[in-house]
Formats: C-alpha cells, structure tokens, sequence
C-alpha cells in the first residue's frame, strides 16, 4: 500500500514540477534553479517528508489485522465471576491454571480466537487431584454495525484525508518556492541590468571627461568646465559601486529562495530581461474558480474540512449500539496422573459448544457530543479560511492585471523615449565639440539617457514581475 501512495505523490510532485517548468523565461536557466528549488529547499523537503509521514499512518493502520497473544497463570479458590467482568481473564475455580491462546480479526468483519488451557482441579468429585485440559475455538459476528471495523474505515479515510491535506500542503510550497526564486531571479536580471546602465553611464562621463580636457588643452572651451565633468564622473563610478553591490547581493538572495549556500552567477547579459519581457505578450485567461482548485493552499483547506468531517463521522460511530453474537465450540478432557491425556472422567461429553447474544452502549454522550460540537465549529472556522483565501487570489489576480497592463504601457512609452534622448545626447555633445555648449550640458544628456534606461529595466521587471504574480495567483493552472 505504501509503495502505491508514494507513486501517486511521486506523479503529483513531477506534475507539479513540469507545470512550474512551463513559464516563459531566458532559456532553461530558471527551470534549472527551480529543479535545484525542488531538491535543495528545506521546506519543498520539509513538506516531503511530511507527506512521507502520512504515508506510513496507512501501513500503521494494518496492525488492526494482527493477532492478539494472551497468556495467563494463577490459582482459584472460591472465584466467582461476576457479569460484565472484563477487567481479568477468569480461571477456573479451584485449580490451578495455565492459559495460552490469541485472538485475531478476519475479513469482512468477524473475529475468531483459538486457545487452550492446563488445569491442576483440587477435590473434584472424589479425587484429590485432577488434570484437565481443554481447547476452544470461538468466533464473534457483529450484527448492528461492526464496531471495530468500521473505526477502521474511519481511520483509513481519516488517514487519506491527512495524506490529501499534506499533498496539498507540498503543493503549496513548492507554488511558494517558485514565486520566490521567479521573484528573485528577476530581481537579480534587473539589478544585472542596472549594473550595466551605471558602467555604461560611467564610460560616458569618462570619455566627456577626457574630451573636455582636450577640448581646454585647444582652447575651445574653458578650463572651469573640466571641475563639473570630473564630478559627475566620480559620482558615476560611486553609482556604478552601488549597483555592483545590489547586483551581487541579489545573487545572495535568488541562492536563499534556492536553499543553497553556494555563489551563483547568470548566464544571460543585461538584454535577457528585455527578450523574456518580448515573448510575453499577455497573461492566461483563468477563472477565479479554477485559480482556487490549483492553489495549494486552497486544496489545503478543502483537506483539512475533510479531515474534520471524518472526525464528526467517528464520533457519531462512537454513539452506535453494539449487537453481536458469539458461538464457541470446546474440547475438555481430564486423567488422575498424566496432565496429557484427555479422559472423560468429570463429563461424558468431551466436545461442548455454546452460543451467546451480546448488547453494549454508552451511558452518556457528553464527550461525542462535545467533540462533535467543536469539529463543526472547525468547520466553520475552516469555511470563512476558504472564503479568505478566494478574495486573496480575487484581488491578486486583480492586482497583477493591472500592474501588467501598466507596465507593458510603461515600457512601450519608455522605449520610445531612448531614442529621443539618445539623439539629444548625440546634438549635445556636437555643440560641446563646436564650443557652442557647456560640459553641463551633456553631463545633463548623459543622465536622461542614464535614467530612461534605468526606468526601461524597472518598466521591464515590473510587467515580468506582475506576471509571476499572476501565476502565482492563478497557482500555475493551465487553460
């Protein structure tokens, strides 16, 4: 039984995995990370080995089926047993006693015990001492509902329900890993791509710096104009220090959504950011009904009222009748000397047989109804957690919609931006070259070029960023 559940949560992770694997990004890189995600990260392998936990409650449960061993010894004298007695196994009066047997459940719900028993009687019926001994076979048939078999039943669906709700939970981790490391990888791109402006950026203070120094060394412009290049220069590279720190710590950050310690370094350049964002043209259609029915964390809470359904269902078992009846058939025997021969000296019937009704149930029910009452107040409790979870993935559909739409108007009016401020800085610095402008001038150039780079990559990881949100939202369904 075990090895058929782990197939099924085996499948259901891989299904999970190749859904994660279908999103849009530069190459296999990101399917790689999240591969690594799967196998590396504490709680993906936290929410595994629970399930492999639950897993084990199934074969745990097969131990109703083992049998039952019981033995006894002792002496009697003047016992009398008294109706209801199930606190000791009664022994037969005036002897001494040795009992030995076992008790066993069978399918489809019947009980059989077989034992036998050794006897030292003390003056039966003219002798001072007897031998006995006796076999029995006895077998229990519940008539009303099978008690024992039925909280079988009960506990095997409440150990799928179990089973479901931690599926469901790995889901909602592995949903959860993959947002992060979406989130990060983009952030990390985009820090990538910011380094990059700023080194850009840099080159171009640079090379003003130095033709200003030339142009002073010709006379062309005047030498006070070489003070205001050499500060946006230095605060360029200051800038590009910055840059280069947020991108590496970035790489921190994409390595712990993994759950690995080791440095990571990104295969693509600066352009992998605007490629991914040039192959996603719009966002999946999916229903709010279908986004729920794909969210672990949804499917996690439909489990859990399961779960506690099932527990109502036991204590309503618990207050049931039990009606069963019991037939026994007994084979006794005694000699004066030899304890291993069966004579019959005290009976002239060796084989005796008998057959019993039984009636049992509660007094009370103050605990049932209590637990009862409480399970139903979970489910209420439970109920108002699905419906928060519904407006959550409502309003993060919502939201991601709308940021994806901005971001994509962002980008196209920012794209037509470059090429303006590309041909401003280009006039200005052929002004400068004629003397006809100042180094402040195309200082000032170089940074609206700077900036609407800068505002392309934001516009860009916004609209990759709002998309994995509405993925995420969605729980990765596929139309």
């Amino acid at each position: 039984m075990r090895k058929s559940f782990f197939s099924g949560v085996t499948c259901f992770a891989a299904a999970a995995i190749m859904c994660l694997f279908s999103s849009v990004c530069a190459g296999n890189e990101l399917a790689e990370l999240l591969k690594e995600g799967e196998e590396s990260n504490p709680a993906v392998l936290a929410a595994k080995w629970k399930v492999e936990q639950s897993l084990l409650k199934h074969e745990e449960l097969n131990e109703f089926f083992d049998p039952t061993m019981f033995a006894g010894v002792g002496r009697a004298d003047k016992a009398r047993g008294f109706p209801g007695n199930t606190v000791v196994t009664s022994l037969t009066n005036d002897s001494y006693d040795a009992q030995v047997g076992f008790t066993m459940p069978v399918n489809p719900g019947a009980y059989i015990s077989l034992g036998g028993a050794k006897r030292l009687l003390k003056d039966p019926n003219g002798y001072d001492e007897l031998f006995q001994t006796i076999y029995g076979f006895g077998i229990r048939v519940p008539l009303l509902r099978d008690r024992e078999f039925k909280s079988l039943t009960l506990n095997r669906a409440l150990a799928m329900a179990e089973y479901n709700m931690n599926v469901s939970n790995l889901l909602k981790v592995t949903q959860i890993m993959r947002r992060d490391i979406e989130l990060a990888y983009i952030a990390a791109y985009e820090k990538l791509s910011a380094y990059r402006v700023a080194q850009e950026a840099t080159k171009r203070f640079q090379k003003l710096y130095d033709e200003t120094i030339e142009l002073c060394r010709m006379k062309v412009v005047s030498d006070y104009q070489i003070f205001s290049s050499k500060l946006e220069l230095q605060i360029g590279r200051e800038d590009e220090e910055k840059a280069r720190v947020a991108f590496e710590l970035s790489l921190h950050n994409l390595a712990n959504a993994v759950g690995i310690t080791r440095s990571l370094a990104l295969a693509g350049d600066q352009k992998a950011l605007l490629d991914t964002a040039s192959q996603v043209l719009e966002l999946p259609s999916v229903s709010e009904q279908d986004a729920c029915h794909a969210r672990g964390a949804y499917l996690e809470i439909k489990n859990n009222v399961r779960y506690t359904q099932v527990q109502i269902d036991m204590e309503e078992e618990a207050k049931q009748d039990d009606l069963s009846v019991n037939f026994g058939i007994t084979a006794q025997g005694e000699h004066p000397d030899n304890p291993f021969k069966m004579d019959e000296i005290l009976t002239d019937r060796r084989v005796g047989t008998e057959i019993s009704l039984i009636w049992r149930r509660n007094i009370d029910y103050r605990g049932p109804n209590t637990r009862m009452a409480r399970y139903r107040l979970r489910i209420k409790e439970l109920n108002e957690n699905l419906r928060s979870v519904q407006l959550d993935i409502a309003i993060a559909m919502q939201d991601a919609l709308v940021n994806f739409k901005a971001a994509k108007n962002r980008l196209q009016l920012v794209n037509e931006g470059i090429e303006a401020a590309q041909n401003h800085l280009a006039a200005q610095q052929e002004r400068f070259r004629l003397g006809e402008a100042t180094s402040t001038n195309v200082t000032d150039a170089q940074k609206n070029l700077t900036t609407i780079l800068q505002r392309q990559t934001i516009a860009t990881a916004d609209l990759l960023r709002a998309r994995a949100h509405y993925l995420y939202a969605t729980g990765y369904y596929k139309p």
